[in-house]
């Protein structure tokens, strides 16, 4: 079958067409390829007639069908790891329907979780760091100074703005100390000169 044959069936025969030609064990990349079908093209597809893969039968399965109670958890044989909760709203000036679908099975989320909390310590510095970055960013730090040559000079200085410079410092590591001290004295000699 030719690229312009398959695009002239109607949607139900290519997800037939498609599913007949992975059960000859051929992979969803070769068929699109012998069809001349981008893989994205089939999947955007299937995916808007409701259509998803599912790697465990190898075929594309239909993700969920209607019911009428208000509100009901749907186990169907065919699907692969999809729960739909269907809950509508029954309040009679608003007869809208909520459709709630979990595509992970309760095995895959706890094991999630369960990766989230080992990893919980290193996830907690990405944060932090993060939120350290993000700060500066907001302050907007410029370090626009010349090349120059750099001298060491004994100064005196408040101690608490000090450990609060240095913790500032610690803080912010992508900045040397003698750029922000060198910068801090540039904005003031500026804008009071």
């Amino acid at each position: 079958m030719n690229k312009d044959k398959f695009n002239k069936l109607p949607i139900l025969e290519q997800i037939d067409f498609i599913n007949s030609q992975l059960k000859k064990n051929k992979s969803i990349t070769s068929v699109c390829k012998e069809l001349g079908v981008g893989r994205s093209t089939i999947r955007d597809r299937f995916k808007k007639s409701n259509y998803s893969y599912c790697k465990d039968s190898n075929e594309y399965i239909l993700n969920y069908s209607t019911k009428s109670s208000s509100q009901e958890l749907i186990h169907d044989k065919n699907r692969c790891n999809t729960s739909v909760i269907y809950n509508k709203n029954t309040d009679s000036s608003n007869n809208n329907s909520i459709v709630t679908i979990l595509e992970k099975s309760d095995k895959e989320i706890q094991n999630n979780l369960l990766d989230l909390v080992s990893n919980y310590d290193v996830l907690k510095e990405i944060i932090e760091l993060h939120k350290r970055n993000t700060s500066v960013i907001k302050q907007q730090i410029i370090i626009n100074l010349e090349d120059t040559e750099t001298t060491t000079t004994t100064l005196r200085i408040n101690k608490s703005i000090l450990e609060k410079f240095n913790k500032f410092c610690d803080e912010n590591r992508q900045f040397k100390k003698v750029d922000l001290l060198s910068q801090s004295l540039k904005n003031f000699i500026e804008q009071h000169s």
